[in-house]
């Protein structure tokens, strides 16, 4: 890794807390709490962000996520621990992800999708496919610190006990 970088949280961390706030919203959305933290581990490894990886892979273990789940998102398609709905939401992820590649969603994904998760299901999917991408995008170029995986851990688990 080459030097430091700029934190970039101290000059856009109004807009950062934004996107914390569209989080918030995601984890009380129709959702399941682990598929959301497994299509944001995908996502991640998909970009190569490995603060996001990192971090998505702890949160899973405090959900009590398998560790053969988590394990095989990277390779969810051969994978028979998903659920045919959690490949959906894997595909879709993939697919908007990868979306310069292809600048194209096709009829037949989309109706899969919808099929598979309803109207507000793929709406907020895609909300969370794209915020995670922005997260990435910031954790890649500013080479994000790991450290304050430790804090937002605390963070998380406070969260989860209600405190």
């Amino acid at each position: 890794m080459s030097g430091k970088r700029v934190n970039y949280y101290k000059h856009v961390g109004k807009a950062a807390e934004h996107l914390m706030a569209v989080e918030a919203l995601l984890e009380h959305s129709s959702l399941d709490p682990r598929l959301l933290e497994l299509v944001r581990l995908r996502v991640s490894q998909i970009n190569g962000c490995s603060f996001c990886v990192n971090y998505h892979t702890q949160v899973l273990n405090l959900l009590e996520e398998t560790p053969e789940r988590i394990c095989q998102a990277a390779v969810w398609e051969e994978a028979p621990c998903f659920t045919e709905q959690e490949k959906a939401a894997f595909r879709w992820a993939e697919t908007l992800t990868k979306i310069a590649d292809t600048r194209f969603i096709s009829d037949e994904l989309y109706q899969t999708t919808v099929d598979a998760w309803g109207e507000a299901g793929i709406s907020e999917l895609t909300m969370a496919v794209g915020i995670i991408n922005t997260w990435n995008r910031l954790g890649i170029a500013f080479h994000s610190d790991h450290g304050l995986i430790d804090q937002l851990m605390r963070a998380k688990r406070a969260e989860l006990a209600g405190v």
